[in-house]
């Protein structure tokens, strides 16, 4: 997102209106950037490409303000109540 958001339903609403359940019910572990202009989450390989084809595409196509991509490495994620977490590179 291009602005800075304030809370985590954000994230999961967005990915709820665009995603069959069967993919959402899947995402785990979601934590926001420090930051709070994004977040990231781990998703079975399976939904990972069908995923990031959908979002990709509502992205594009001008129905969505937000971006979708895979991580290389993990930016600094904030932690649960508040706290800062550097991931490094993994």
């Amino acid at each position: 997102m291009e602005k800075p958001f304030y809370a985590i339903s954000l994230v999961w609403n967005v990915l709820r209106r665009y995603l069959p359940e069967n993919v959402t019910q899947n995402i785990r572990g979601m934590r926001t950037f420090v930051d709070m202009t994004g977040a990231c989450f781990d998703v079975n390989a399976a939904d990972a490409q069908r995923l990031e084809d959908i979002l990709t595409h509502e992205s594009a196509a001008k129905s969505a303000d937000f971006k979708v991509s895979r991580a290389h490495s993990l930016p600094e994620l904030k932690e649960e109540g508040g706290a800062y977490a550097y991931q490094g590179q993994q």
